[in-house]
């Protein structure tokens, strides 16, 4: 009997030492917590007042559960437990685990790679009517429009999706969008899925440990932007693979990795990508646009890059995260070029336009994001389809 209490007693300290070491370490720190990895703003404690009790219990709840002591590396390990052990993704709706090491982000994502939620007509049209009003607004300024659709990863590589992913569909969003414009608008998209498709021979087009494509898949992104363009300005040139210098290494480090905790479990190869003579574009000081209330990456909002002493046209360039890798080989055919990342409202911002007096508009709008287009409408008619 005494050694069944002796363990009672042992476990019951055990239990006891576990619940209260988050609170010991709170004040002496005997363990150093890991990096937020969960790019947001974590709960905030909530001000004591005497005279408003109520909600206070549930508040302090809150921000207990999100700023508790080692927090970070429970998460960290919970979900390397799940990923090892059990082979499954610990966020199951935001990052999905493919085959032979490849993550891809989950929501829209999936869903555009499954073909649920498809656009509808009334969507398509109203999105041609918006793109053809901004198309014209553009023309009468001189300054010709671009449209191109950022391709999610997993319809640029759907041989390394999970085979419980059915897909309903295999036209994504952003081919449904393409076709309809293609067949009833004068606004043609730049159609990039097949080219991204053909040159994954010449390696990984897209991060296996991140959504964005990488450097390669930007830059055969870019040839086909420069080559469309090159259609109707004759001095914009083009690039050829062949003028690059390609050095590879491993990383492994990606946005999907970092929503995990930053796990080490997985590897990916990043490609670095240069001519051989060099760029002839360089970064050049910001005009300091304002930045969009709220937007988390201000840092991010605005680049400049020119081409010194060059004849060649001007490009205003509005994206997402997707124009960071192929904005240096775009303005390799620019004399100035501007590139915005407006929060993804994806807008015809005026101001800017007006400023900047561009000769190319580009907008780059990523696949999973293209219903944005509906929610920030530059027609100042907002015409919709009854």
């Amino acid at each position: 009997m005494a050694h069944i209490r002796f363990r009672v007693l042992l476990i019951s300290i055990v239990f006891i030492g576990l619940i209260a070491f988050p609170f010991v370490n709170q004040k002496l720190t005997l363990v150093k917590d890991i990096e937020n990895t969960e790019n947001r703003q974590a709960v905030a404690k909530p001000d004591f007042d005497i005279h408003h009790l109520d909600a206070y219990p549930s508040n302090f709840d809150k921000y207990y559960s999100d700023n508790f002591s080692i927090r970070q590396i429970l998460i960290k390990q919970f979900n390397q437990l799940n990923l090892v052990v059990f082979k499954k993704s610990p966020l199951p709706d935001k990052v999905v685990i493919g085959k032979e090491d490849w993550i891809f982000m989950g929501d829209n994502e999936v869903d555009s790679y499954q073909g649920k939620h498809r656009l509808n007509t009334h969507e398509m049209e109203s999105m041609r009517i918006e793109l053809e009003y901004r198309k014209q607004y553009l023309e009468s300024k001189g300054c010709k429009f671009y449209f191109l659709i950022a391709p999610v990863k997993a319809n640029i590589y759907p041989e390394f999706m999970p085979m419980n992913l059915f897909r309903f569909n295999k036209q994504s969003w952003g081919e449904q969008l393409i076709e309809y414009l293609n067949t009833n608008s004068e606004v043609k998209p730049i159609d990039i899925y097949d080219p991204l498709r053909q040159n994954k021979r010449h390696g990984l087009m897209y991060h296996k440990l991140d959504n964005h494509w990488n450097k390669k898949g930007a830059f055969f992104a870019a040839q086909e932007v420069l080559n469309s363009i090159g259609k109707d300005i004759s001095n914009v040139g083009t690039l050829s693979y062949s003028d690059y210098i390609i050095v590879d290494s491993i990383s492994r480090k990606g946005n999907l990795t970092s929503m995990l905790s930053n796990t080490e479990l997985f590897t990916d190869s990043i490609f670095e990508i240069t001519p051989k003579d060099g760029f002839k574009s360089a970064d050049h000081k910001k005009v300091g646009y304002p930045v969009i209330s709220g937007f988390p990456y201000p840092w991010e909002y605005e680049f400049v890059r020119e081409i010194p002493n060059s004849n060649k046209p001007k490009i205003l360039i509005i994206s997402d995260s997707y124009g960071a890798n192929i904005f240096p080989y775009i303005a390799e055919g620019f004399s100035r070029s501007v590139k915005i990342f407006d929060s993804w409202q994806y807008k015809l911002n005026e101001d800017i336009v007006k400023s900047e007096n561009p000769d190319v508009f580009l907008l780059i709008v990523l696949e999973s994001n293209i219903r944005n287009l509906l929610n920030f409408q530059s027609n100042p008619n907002k015409s919709q389809v009854k």
